[in-house]
């Protein structure tokens, strides 16, 4: 099947957008080098069923739609754990806050030393002296 296309048609460059080529470079990198015909065949105004068999294009089109549909699966799942695993760490890093703030000893000054609060009591019956009890 061959087809000869007359020389007065417009610059093929001029026809296919930015976007339309990214769509045909992205099949080809990814091994789908019929697809990558059958859009460039659509993106310069020819229909692709005047040049490949309607079996061979139905083809195309159910693998197509497979294609998409498992991509946009794998990006709803990436997407998923990406925000799933920040929510995570997030919560992680405001529970370590919290714990932080509450495990953080306060001082007391017990006869001139910084002391931490919970030991002040400790420091008080381990070093109580006996004429501390007879002025109590």
């Amino acid at each position: 099947m061959n087809y000869q296309m007359p020389s007065s048609q417009k610059n093929v460059h001029s026809m296919i957008t930015d976007e339309q080529l990214d769509q045909v470079i992205e099949a080809i990198s990814d091994g789908r080098y019929s697809w990558a015909c059958v859009l460039i065949l659509r993106f310069v105004g020819y229909n692709p069923l005047h040049f490949i068999p309607q079996r061979t294009y139905s083809r195309l089109m159910k693998e197509q739609s497979q294609f998409m549909a498992a991509k946009l699966e794998l990006e709803t799942t990436v997407n998923y754990s990406i925000n799933n695993a920040d929510s995570k760490e997030k919560k992680q890093n405001f529970n370590n806050l919290n714990s932080l703030d509450k495990c953080e000893p306060k001082p007391g000054n017990f006869q001139g030393i910084n002391v931490p609060f919970y030991l002040k009591s400790s420091m008080n019956t381990l070093y109580s002296s006996p004429e501390k009890d007879i002025q109590n």
